[in-house]
């Protein structure tokens, strides 16, 4: 019953593989996107800062994909569910709630300009929403902007931070994809009726929808587990405030002690794991947290099991990214072109600097992943220098990145503190939840 599934991912990786991209081409794409970028700045709801961590999903994984029968199964049942496969089939949490009937299909439209948006289906928890979508026109909507997106629960915007992607599009006239919603703090509704307002640029002309629909699943209440547990990994202390646990993902408060004489960056290796050793890993595409580098309270998020009842839940990280406090930046006069100041570990390596950006070299430092490795900046005067730009790529031995900043914020010398870097703790830390 799920090979149509199976088949569905296989196709969509065998059309990559044929697709064939001229350089000339790809040349002339970053060149209008930098010109894009120049006179617009996308539209971005920054209300708090987001662990930058972007997964890359290797096409290579598309050819060990074995869908569950559950899941399969849970997706055939639900009309037009299949051209989502794609978008839920890499969160455990995700597939769990297709296969628990926590997705609800709404289906609503509305018509403007000629464009139809569709709400397909939404998932909705205190922590956050999901809500599949297809957009879609009689003629071709390839180079539409989304320029705002709101979700609103009784007139009332519920906020956080929204992700979305830009899918490739398998037809010039569709786009079919989700908005993934992360509240900031636990919301309580105060009914089940909501809105999306979602607003799109094309041709210079703005369109504005506005979509009411209402909820009849019973709301799932996340389980609670309160730790305040405090363990020592190489010499640098970290408490383990709570763990909270909702159908949509997985919520870890964590604390780090002032004395602490390392700056801790990323965790490569967080996850909950049951008695028979499964294990429920980081947030892969999508928000993995909030709280920045430098905040003593930063939240992690854990994909769910929720729908799971273990004997035994245990809490454990290892591959702790961390840096000495004093020097866990790039210090860069831009215009001497000179690097004041740099990690003495030396495993990223700055390859060239020009007015108000520069670019570096490294070792990958996650597979299948590659990190922002800055989220801002600060100039001489103590001012935010905004980085409205971070592009890597890689050759399979090296990482390459341009970071480019605002250059009306550059006055030198410039800090920049990593989010992310290739040097670790070490040891492992194991908690027991239950």
């Amino acid at each position: 019953m799920y090979e149509k599934e199976e088949e569905m991912l296989i196709q969509s990786k065998q059309r990559l593989e044929q697709i064939e991209i001229p350089e000339q081409r790809v040349n002339d794409a970053i060149q209008e996107g930098i010109e894009k970028a120049k006179n617009k700045k996308r539209y971005r709801r920054k209300t708090i800062t987001m662990l930058s961590v972007v997964a890359i999903l290797m096409l290579t994984l598309v050819t060990s994909i074995r869908v569950s029968p559950a899941f399969a199964n849970a997706v055939s049942s639900i009309p037009g569910m299949e051209r989502f496969v794609h978008l839920i089939q890499f969160d455990k949490g995700l597939e769990a709630i297709m296969e628990n009937d926590y997705y609800e299909p709404i289906g609503v439209s509305q018509i403007k300009d000629n464009m139809t948006f569709t709400i397909d289906g939404v998932i909705i928890d205190e922590t956050g929403a999901e809500i599949f979508y297809t957009l879609e026109a009689p003629h071709s909507i390839e180079k539409i902007n989304y320029t705002k997106i709101d979700l609103l629960n009784d007139d009332r915007s519920l906020i956080g931070s929204i992700g979305y992607d830009s899918p490739n599009q398998e037809h010039a006239n569709r786009k079919e994809d989700k908005f993934s919603f992360v509240f900031t703090e636990t919301e309580k509704f105060t009914s089940n009726e909501f809105e999306i307002t979602f607003q799109v640029e094309m041709d210079s002309k703005n369109t504005t929808f506005q979509v009411p629909f209402t909820i009849k699943n019973e709301w799932k209440n996340g389980k609670v587990y309160s730790l305040n547990e405090e363990v020592e990994m190489d010499g640098q202390k970290i408490s383990v405030k709570e763990i909270k646990v909702y159908p949509l993902r997985v919520a870890v408060s964590i604390a780090f002690d002032e004395q602490n004489d390392m700056e801790i960056l990323q965790f490569e290796d967080m996850r909950i794991e049951d008695e028979n050793g499964e294990v429920w890993s980081s947030i892969q595409n999508g928000t993995s947290g909030f709280g920045g580098v430098g905040n003593k309270e930063r939240t992690y998020f854990l994909q769910s099991n929720y729908f799971k009842e273990p004997k035994e839940l245990y809490f454990k990280f290892d591959k702790v990214q961390a840096l000495p406090k004093d020097e866990s930046y790039f210090l860069i006069d831009f215009g001497k072109k000179e690097v004041l100041k740099q990690p003495s570990e030396g495993k990223i390596e700055v390859t060239g600097i020009h007015s108000n950006s520069f670019e570096v070299k490294y070792a990958p430092i996650r597979e299948n992943h590659m990190y922002s490795l800055f989220t801002d900046g600060e100039n001489a005067l103590g001012e935010v220098v905004d980085i409205p730009t971070q592009g890597t790529s890689g050759d399979g031995e090296y990482h390459f990145s341009e970071i480019t900043l605002e250059a009306k914020d550059v006055i030198n010398p410039v800090r920049l503190d990593f989010t992310a870097y290739p040097n670790y703790l070490d040891g492992s830390v194991s908690i027991k939840i239950k």
